[in-house]
């Protein structure tokens, strides 16, 4: 085997080798690559055939492009990860507006429609505040909503735009009635970004899923 076939396959061997550990550790795969680009330069100039320095450049670029391929699986990861994280915080800021909204439709300090709708108007924004605007301010008798309880709240979005959509599932009790029972209750809407807050910006239902249970 002469100079020139071990020079290319040994230059290849090397090339795969980086395109298949490149992604797990970038870091050090372009340390070695660089000290292999400048090896690659050493040989070439020592060997006073043009072909053998074509063959050698062709290799080099072949590192390079591993070399990229690895720098963009790396940033892609990176970029993944911190999607996640953000929906994650997201979600959880989403969950506290939901519980406060929830406390104020179920729980007012008012035990009026007005009273229920000027707890719940923190939380509201857009279509919302006219979805849940009362006509007029009358007591709230049926089932004694000032003393229900939510339990087991648990959010869901889903990134639209600028806006998430919202699918938000929770226990509904009634400490007046029983509190032993309880009906597990869906909730669904677009949640929007104002500021710093979350707020609801369209309501869409609010129903009971399974009944009362045990």
């Amino acid at each position: 085997m002469n100079r020139k076939t071990i020079l290319v396959s040994v230059m290849m061997i090397i090339a795969l080798g980086v395109g298949v550990y490149g992604w797990a550790s970038a870091n050090t795969a372009n340390k070695n690559i660089s000290q292999q680009k400048q090896e690659l330069r050493i040989m070439a100039s020592k060997n006073e055939s043009l072909e053998t320095q074509l063959e050698a450049l062709k290799i080099s670029n072949q590192v390079n492009h591993a070399s990229s391929n690895s720098d963009s699986a790396s940033k892609k990861a990176n970029t993944t990860s911190s999607q996640s994280d953000n929906l994650t915080d997201t979600t959880q800021k989403i969950t506290v507006m939901m519980n406060g909204l929830l406390q104020g439709m179920y729980s007012p300090k008012k035990a009026t429609t007005m009273g229920q709708y000027e707890a719940m108007k923190p939380y509201l924004t857009g279509e919302a505040i006219q979805s849940f605007m009362p006509d007029r301010d009358t007591p709230i008798s049926a089932n004694g909503f000032q003393e229900s309880t939510i339990n087991d709240l648990r959010v869901y979005v889903t990134p639209q735009g600028d806006d998430y959509l919202l699918m938000a599932r929770y226990e509904l009790g009634n400490n007046k009635t029983n509190t032993n029972k309880k009906t597990t209750m869906v909730f669904q809407g677009t949640v929007r970004k104002v500021g710093n807050d979350y707020k609801l910006a369209a309501f869409d239902s609010n129903r009971a899923l399974s009944g009362v249970t045990p």
